[in-house]
């Protein structure tokens, strides 16, 4: 009796060893909208890493597109030159905002940042970004077919029990992404916790057919004049924090790794799909 007591105290240690989150936080910053005319949204940049460096426990930082205004291959090249200013590594996806598809067309990202695209893995979850970006003026974002090809490539090498984050800028949803079905199908087949995105300049969670969706704050000040940035910490579940430079974190949201059930709620304001999650809805301590 006493021999199959200890058998099942050895397997139930190295079922948690396998499942176990080895702690760490990271930074998300998206939509720095830099531009060459006015120098408010670099200031404002300049603050949200200043204050980003001054935290000692930050492995890295995700860049979730609108990296400039306009597109243009000067402001690129200057957000560039403040994010290389950051102590710790970035990854960095685009957003609509940074090609021109108007007459003439440009799109100088991949010049600037050499891909628009990334995977890699720290600890025990593994990091996917990809482009969401319009195919036309005025159209939805799109995941152009090859970016497909590619995440699904990156995905299936790995080991079946890795748990993944998504970044891409848009939400993943109608009326944001016209072919959101067939990247969310893709990543309903892997042990995808969340989405990072940006676009809306606000902080709000969606559901992509049960995926949570989190949907970050712009780094340029909001209605209190305050610029800012989220924290995440994984541990037991994936912590969220909106964090102001030279304030302290502010709560916002719990995910826990074990999925749940997803309720859609129509949001009248936007008319967008916005979520309301069993103890996972943004909100202040």
């Amino acid at each position: 009796m006493m021999k199959r007591i200890l058998i099942l105290i050895v397997i139930s240690q190295l079922v948690t060893q396998i499942f176990a989150i080895n702690p760490f936080r990271f930074a998300f910053i998206t939509d720095l909208h830099i531009q060459m005319e006015n120098a408010s949204p670099g200031q404002d940049l300049e603050n949200v890493i200043r204050d980003i460096n001054q935290q000692h426990n930050i492995d890295f930082v995700l860049v979730g597109g609108d990296i400039t205004e306009f597109g243009d291959k000067p402001s690129l090249e200057k957000a560039k030159v403040l994010l290389s200013s950051l102590k710790m590594p970035f990854y960095i996806v685009p957003g609509n905002h940074d090609q021109k598809l108007s007459v003439p067309a440009c799109d100088y990202f991949n010049d600037v940042f050499d891909d628009n695209k990334f995977s890699f893995s720290h600890k025990e979850i593994h990091f996917v970004g990809f482009a969401t970006r319009p195919a036309k003026v005025g159209g939805n974002g799109v995941v152009a077919q090859e970016d497909i090809v590619w995440v699904e490539k990156e995905l299936s090498a790995l080991p079946d029990s890795v748990r993944i984050i998504g970044v891409t800028h848009y939400p993943l949803q109608t009326g944001d992404v016209d072919n959101w079905r067939d990247i969310v199908d893709l990543l309903k087949k892997y042990e995808v916790l969340t989405v990072l995105g940006g676009h809306y300049h606000r902080n709000v969670l969606f559901a992509y057919d049960g995926i949570p969706g989190i949907i970050n704050r712009s780094t340029l000040k909001n209605s209190e004049n305050l610029c800012g940035y989220s924290i995440y910490t994984v541990s037991d579940s994936l912590h969220v924090a909106e964090k102001q430079p030279g304030n302290a974190e502010i709560y916002l949201l719990s995910l826990p790794f074990e999925k749940e059930e997803i309720a859609n709620e129509e949001n009248v304001t936007n008319q967008k799909k916005t979520v309301r999650k069993k103890r996972c809805i943004f909100r202040k301590k």
